[in-house]
């Protein structure tokens, strides 16, 4: 190890001295430079413990709102008994003469940052090498070297406070594009009509939470907007299964495209016509790009990296996690549960942000809506399970709700409450529930669209009467056009979905 950590350490780091004293003297020279140069820079840029120090200085005389010149620059170095330890008056001297005028700053910034990461990857790099020589986990020792790269790439990224004027324009050009198509905001359909009326596609960066209590049907739920997603509009998704395996997954997958009873198809009890729609489903999942992990102990980071990866290499449109309260905390860490459930929510909706995707996050709900009865029997945002911080951080919750028949006969429709949406209005959709192949379904187009215009459109307690100036205002017709119409290229799936 010893000789491994010799070889990356015995050259010179990557540095630009002359660069470092270029960005001291423009600081000098220029007060116009100030404000950029310790918005951009800390001290950890330069390489020079000399420079580190007399960038230091000049940081505290700025943060004190005094000038940064020469002379106060000196004398605080003397104050502070670091004068000598920069060289002395002459080498601050040298430094102020250093370069004529400000016009290559920036440019002079540019190469310290380079070099910043140049030697933090160097860094990393022998982090690295010395832990994996102490341990013997392998996955955690790949966490780490990911980790630690990650977090350099990340650290650029970091945004400077902008004037809202800059915005404006993309704000302007971006309303009148609406106006003009108001297709072109549309994020990833659902396949659900009155849902993508509602919520107009879920949007890049969202994170959606999928909520309900055990086999209400969060995980069908899910794999019918994914399955829509991927065969009917070609999105590439990954599936993140905590509880179920991949066969498990496939199965449900297949049976619900080709609208076949996983009970029959389990027993062999399959007629003509449904192997015929389970050889069509089957060639269709197959040439879908739909990815799927089982690991049954996953943490966020992982999660990350391998979505990372997918994207970088044949690209993402939507993510699903089944489910939240399955996910293990970050590896080394001993937190309470509900700490951990914060952690992991809070880093998925990270994700989102980072890759620009949507990302379905299934969870659990309190048992105690089942104490509940009638019309307060209804998730509610306070349900969440074991931590507030999922409302927090999401951008649309959605509640799955059946109601319970006093003789438990299986229900065939299910509501969708939409309790928090972030961009965009709450309301309750009405969907069919097909219990033999586990899907839900689209009403009829009219009740998708009626659903819709009830969402937005909220009715006052009392309407006040009309007046003989004011006739009373008429219903708004209900028309089949107003709905999305449901996409699909591939003919094998026409009598499929």
């Amino acid at each position: 190890m010893a000789q491994n950590a010799q070889t990356a350490t015995s050259r010179t780091l990557p540095n630009n001295l002359e660069a470092e004293q270029g960005v001291l003297s423009c600081v000098l020279i220029d007060n116009d430079t100030t404000i950029s140069a310790f918005s951009k820079l800390t001290e950890h840029d330069f390489y020079s413990p000399g420079h580190k120090i007399i960038f230091a200085a000049m940081r505290t005389l700025f943060e004190k709102n005094s000038p940064v010149d020469f002379v106060t620059l000196v004398s605080h170095l003397d104050g502070t008994g670091q004068l000598e330890k920069v060289g002395g008056i002459t080498y601050v001297g040298i430094v102020r003469d250093a370069v004529p005028g400000s016009a290559n700053f920036r440019h002079y910034i540019e190469i310290l940052r380079t070099n910043r990461v140049l030697r933090k990857l160097i860094g990393a790099g022998n982090t690295i090498i010395d832990h994996s020589f102490q341990t013997a986990d392998a996955q955690t020792a790949l966490q780490l070297a990911e980790k630690a790269v990650f977090d350099i790439s990340k650290e650029d990224e970091r945004k400077e406070l902008t004037p809202l004027s800059g915005e404006l324009p993309g704000v302007i050009e971006k309303l009148d594009s609406i106006q003009r198509d108001p297709a072109s905001v549309r994020g990833l359909k659902t396949g659900f009509w009155a849902l993508d009326n509602l919520t107009n596609g879920f949007q890049r960066a969202d994170l959606v939470i999928i909520a309900a209590r055990p086999s209400v049907g969060k995980t069908a739920l899910s794999m019918n907007i994914v399955l829509n997603a991927a065969l009917r509009y070609g999105a590439k998704c990954a599936i993140f299964s905590l509880e179920m395996s991949k066969q498990s997954l496939a199965m449900r997958a297949l049976c619900s495209v080709a609208k076949v009873s996983h009970t029959r198809a389990m027993k062999g009890d399959m007629t003509v016509d449904e192997w015929k729609r389970v050889w069509a489903a089957n060639k269709a999942l197959a040439a879908a790009n739909i990815y799927v992990d089982d690991n049954s102990v996953i943490t966020p980071a992982e999660i990350t990296r391998k979505c990372m990866r997918l994207k970088r290499e044949q690209g993402l449109d939507l993510v699903m996690i089944d489910y939240l309260g399955l996910m293990a905390g970050t590896a080394g860490r001993r937190e309470s549960r509900q700490v951990e459930v914060s952690d992991n929510s809070r880093m998925m909706k990270i994700m989102a942000k980072e890759l620009d995707i949507p990302v379905l996050l299934l969870s659990q709900l309190n048992r105690g809506i089942e104490a509940r009865k009638g019309a307060d029997g209804k998730p509610m945002l306070s349900d969440l399970r074991e931590s507030g911080a999922i409302e927090q951080d999401a951008d649309i919750v959605m509640f799955i709700h059946k109601e319970k028949t006093e003789d438990n006969t299986p229900v065939d429709e299910a509501e969708l409450i939409i309790a928090k949406h972030r961009n965009g209005p709450l309301g309750n959709i009405k969907v069919g529930w097909v219990g033999d192949y586990s899907s839900f379904t689209n009403l009829s187009r009219e009740q998708a669209a009626q659903d819709a215009l009830d969402a937005r459109t909220p009715t006052p307690a009392t309407p006040p009467p009309p007046t003989p100036e004011q006739p009373a205002p008429k219903k708004p017709k209900k028309k089949d056009e107003d709905a999305p119409k449901p996409i699909t290229n591939n003919p094998d799936l026409l009598d499929v979905f």
